[in-house]
C-alpha cells in the first residue's frame, strides 16, 4: 500500500476511506461514481472532502464528482459539487497536497463557479482549507451545514 501523507481532517475522517490494493498499484473506491479509482495524490484529498462533506450533513447523493464544466475561457471538471434541493450549494476545488493554492488555484475556481452558481467556494490541498462566501464576498472560517 502507498504511503498516504496525513491530511488537515478532523479526526476519523480517513477510516471511511477505502482502500485496496490490485497489481501493485493502489485503488480507491469513489462511492459517487462507484467505480474504483487509482489513487493520485488529489484524489485522496477528494475523497477527504466527500467524507468531510457527509459529516457536515450532505448525503452521498448529494454530491457530484468531476462534473464538466463550459466557462467563457475553456472547458473543465469541477472536483466536486455539494447540492441542496437540486441547487448547487458548495463548489469544491482541490489539489494534491504539494500543490500550493495559489492566485491561479483562486481563479480557478471561482472561474467554474460563474457557471455553477453555488453561494460557496471551498479550495483546499487537504493541508490549507479556504472557505468563500460568495454571497457576501468574503472568506468565513468553515462551511455552513445543508
Amino acid at each position: 500500500m502507498a504511503e498516504l501523507p496525513k491530511l488537515h481532517f478532523p479526526e476519523g475522517i480517513a477510516q471511511y476511506i477505502r482502500l485496496s490494493e490490485e497489481d501493485g498499484t493502489t485503488k480507491v473506491w469513489d462511492a459517487t461514481r462507484k467505480k474504483w479509482l487509482v489513487l493520485t495524490p488529489e484524489e485522496w484529498v477528494r475523497q477527504h472532502c466527500m467524507v468531510y462533506l457527509q459529516a457536515l450533513g450532505y448525503k452521498q447523493s448529494q454530491l457530484s464528482t468531476e462534473g464538466g464544466v463550459r466557462t467563457a475561457h475553456k472547458q473543465g471538471r469541477s472536483d466536486i459539487v455539494a447540492f441542496v434541493q437540486t441547487k448547487p450549494r458548495v463548489l469544491v476545488e482541490c489539489k494534491a497536497p504539494t500543490v500550493k493554492l495559489s492566485q491561479e488555484t483562486f481563479s480557478q475556481a471561482f472561474n467554474y463557479n460563474t457557471t455553477i452558481g453555488a453561494p460557496y467556494i471551498w479550495i483546499t490541498n487537504g493541508l490549507q482549507h479556504f472557505y468563500w462566501d460568495v454571497v457576501k464576498g468574503a472568506q468565513i472560517e468553515a462551511l455552513p451545514q445543508p
